[in-house]
């Protein structure tokens, strides 16, 4: 590394001169300068680097894709104290609807494992997600999306729709996809985030 020398104006004046540094991946301090900017990191890398980004989601395959006219579920929900930043996407091969509704009511369903982004963590997300719970009520429609993908087997490979928000905490979100396209399809709903 190029060492860097910071020549002061003068000595004997009794002044605060402050420059910026940080810390490289070797734990050497480095001055910033036009040769090394200040390192900067989105929050979700920031997030991801610390332990704290998770996912989860569900794949219908092709063997074994979504019915026409059926609904695909996830309801999700987080600890007291958190907002999580989240990410939801939904794909479908074919024609579909998804649906994210927040304040559901919800029942029964098989556990989904939530995966922490950072394989070095041991850190765990503070949330709780089933997939197709029995769903008594939907709650407040947030927002509605079309998945173009093409019909029965005029299909053309899907579309890919997403949505970013800010959930509340214990507040149970629901996520639905429906299947419009007029035969079984390949679908996924995959939620990212960062507590």
């Amino acid at each position: 590394m190029t060492r860097i020398v910071v020549k002061r104006e003068s000595l004997g004046i009794n002044t605060k001169h402050t420059s910026p540094s940080y810390l490289d991946g070797q734990d050497e301090q480095v001055l910033v300068s036009a040769d090394y900017a200040f390192p900067t990191v989105s929050p979700l890398g920031a997030n991801l680097m610390e332990g704290n980004s998770y996912t989860l989601g569900y794949t219908y395959p092709f063997s074994a894709g979504l019915a026409d006219g059926a609904n695909f579920d996830i309801a999700i929900a987080f600890g007291a104290g958190l907002e999580p930043k989240v990410n939801v996407e939904g794909l479908c091969v074919g024609n579909a609807l998804g649906y994210l509704y927040e304040g559901a009511t919800v029942s029964g369903g098989t556990a989904l494992t939530t995966i922490n982004l950072n394989r070095q963590s041991t850190n765990t997300s503070n949330s709780a997600a089933l997939l197709n719970p029995s769903v008594s009520n939907t709650g407040t429609l947030l927002g509605t999306y079309i998945l173009i993908g093409g019909v029965k087997k005029k299909a053309s490979g899907g579309d890919i729709s997403s949505a970013s928000l800010i959930f509340k905490p214990l507040t149970t979100y629901l996520l639905r996809m429906t299947n419009v396209s007029g035969s079984a399809q390949a679908a996924q709903i995959e939620v990212t985030w960062y507590e």
